[in-house]
């Protein structure tokens, strides 16, 4: 489920089942938060379990914001009820956070608008050094134009595999964090040219580190080989 990129929704269910016709009601509800959140990035993760001998439905939302973690939920005879009690004081919560967001929050968002500015020319996606490097097909161009995003990237790889028990522990072993960013990087270089024009080069640059990281674990050895041709590729002193 997801509503748009710098709002992304995972749903997870426990002892019940949600129709797709569902689904996309509760994909609709959920506009009023993304609204309250505006710009921020963030994530939602839906919990929905059902308690056969109650007949209840236990629903908990998590909103992930930057600074902040909002929770709410709610149990009732209907999933849907139980949802929408959910959604209706996360959304209230949500509008507060946008009044008053922690101060790392906007400090965070301001470093973001200036790189997205600096990187990326106001005229758009397909002009500047970024876009240059793409269309000559060089990725060491292409890296290089990102320098100032490296250190933000690596902290938001490190965040997404501190989520995850199964990529944390794996960390140190088959699984090294530069190479989640060279995988990163390397999807952004492949699809810079489909990149969404009204959203921001970071929040896209955040949609990539999930996928990312979730190929690594699927294809260990083959995602990190490629990796580190890259990485070599973009280390190797200019003849």
């Amino acid at each position: 489920m997801q509503y748009k990129d710098q709002f992304r929704v995972e749903v997870a269910t426990h002892g019940c089942e949600i129709p797709a016709d569902e689904r996309a009601r509760m994909a609709a509800s959920l506009a009023p938060v993304a609204d309250a959140v505006g710009a921020f990035p963030s994530r939602l993760d839906v919990k929905c379990i059902h308690h056969p001998q109650s007949g209840l439905y236990h629903v908990t939302l998590h909103l992930q914001l930057p600074g902040q973690t909002l929770v709410t939920a709610s149990e009732e005879a209907y999933l849907d009820s139980a949802f929408q009690t959910c959604v209706r004081k996360l959304t209230h919560k949500a509008a507060l956070y946008q009044e008053n967001p922690p101060r790392e929050a906007v400090e965070a968002a301001e470093r973001r608008e200036t790189l997205d500015r600096d990187v990326v020319a106001p005229e758009g996606s397909d002009t500047g050094p970024v876009a240059e490097a793409v269309a000559a097909g060089d990725y060491r161009a292409f890296r290089v134009a990102l320098i100032n995003y490296e250190d933000w990237v690596r902290r938001r790889v490190g965040r997404w595999i501190q989520r995850d028990p199964q990529a944390e522990a794996k960390v140190g072993k088959s699984l090294r964090i530069g190479d989640v960013v060279e995988e990163v990087y390397l999807n952004a270089f492949e699809q810079f040219a489909k990149r969404p024009s009204n959203v921001r080069l970071s929040d896209w640059l955040d949609s990539l580190v999930d996928p990312s990281l979730k190929a690594l674990l699927r294809h260990p050895d083959l995602e990190s080989q490629n990796a580190s041709m890259a990485r070599t590729l973009r280390e190797t002193p200019l003849a």
